[in-house]
């Protein structure tokens, strides 16, 4: 009996999201690297050593960026991407820098680390359902205009020299 119930499960679970043709879909790693492509963008696909999620990297405006994949079930069938910008340790970098960045950003979040003094922005894109090609050039456009704010606002708040 418990087999049957098993077994009756399994085939009503529901099946892995299919990306529809012209979509672009995180579970179908392949059409975001062919949508930045597109954009004129270069997009490298790999896996994450520890969870076998897929990972692209890519730059724009001056900038190297990854884009991380979410929602996924043992590395697949994932349903978002997080594209994400690290800035290394600088006298800068803090929490009160991060928030003056998230006051006035819609698309976009600014965090700090404080274990190793990093910065990173983050902007986080459901694919449920797929994006066509225009809502996803769309969002590479929101986040190159980020990238290229950030440049703006590091240069507005430059590096104070360390006091010896």
């Amino acid at each position: 009996m418990i087999g049957l119930m098993a077994a009756l499960m399994a085939a009503t679970a529901p099946a892995p999201a299919v990306c529809a043709r012209d979509l672009v879909c995180a579970s179908s790693p392949e059409t975001v690297v062919s949508a930045l492509q597109a954009a004129g963008y270069r997009a490298k696909l790999t896996r994450d050593e520890k969870t076998k999620a897929p990972q692209i990297a890519s730059a724009a405006n001056g900038y190297n960026f990854d884009i991380y994949f979410y929602g996924c079930k043992e590395g697949e069938h994932c349903n978002s991407l997080s594209f994400w910008i690290t800035f290394s340790k600088d006298p800068i970098n803090s929490v009160g820098l991060a928030n003056e960045w998230n006051s006035d950003k819609r698309f976009s979040t600014m965090s700090y680390d404080p274990k190793d003094g990093s910065l990173a922005i983050t902007y986080d894109v459901s694919t449920v359902g797929g994006l066509n090609q225009d809502n996803f050039a769309d969002v590479i456009d929101w986040w190159a205009s980020m990238m290229g704010q950030a440049r703006k606002f590091f240069d507005q708040h430059p590096a104070q020299p360390k006091k010896g």
